[in-house]
């Protein structure tokens, strides 16, 4: 955990998940012509969420949420086409690219909290 703020492990987390998250679109995306696939999705920030509204104090919600776990589910919102496969190939490209911009994004935030701690430990010298 961040000596000056708690949200490292929380930042991990959602790393964890995008990780996942890519890998589960790759897996899709290779998928696109097997008869009969059922594309798969991660579900996190909605189970995040839900933890971030359930009005527990902040103790109990960093607790939540550092149990919790990325989950892979099926895609049940995607029509099948006529070989059974559900996987669309648009919609994948444009989940890959929004997982992209938000790893980008967590990994940034890890840096310059990092960085914060690094100078608050040097007592505000460089």
């Amino acid at each position: 955990m961040s000596i000056v703020n708690g949200n490292y492990d929380l930042m991990q987390k959602n790393l964890d998940a995008l990780w996942l998250r890519q890998k589960v679109i790759s897996g899709n995306i290779a998928n696109i012509s097997t008869p009969g696939y059922q594309a798969s999705e991660v579900e996190f920030e909605n189970l995040f969420l839900d933890i971030l509204q359930s009005g527990e104090d902040r103790e109990t919600i960093n607790t939540m949420a550092s149990e919790l776990e990325a989950m892979i589910a099926a895609d049940d919102t995607t029509p099948v086409n006529q070989n059974g496969n559900n996987v669309d190939i648009d919609n994948q490209n444009v989940e890959m690219v929004r997982t992209q911009i938000q790893y980008q994004f967590v990994t940034r935030l890890m840096t310059d909290e990092m960085s914060r701690e690094k100078y608050a430990i040097n007592g505000g010298r460089g």
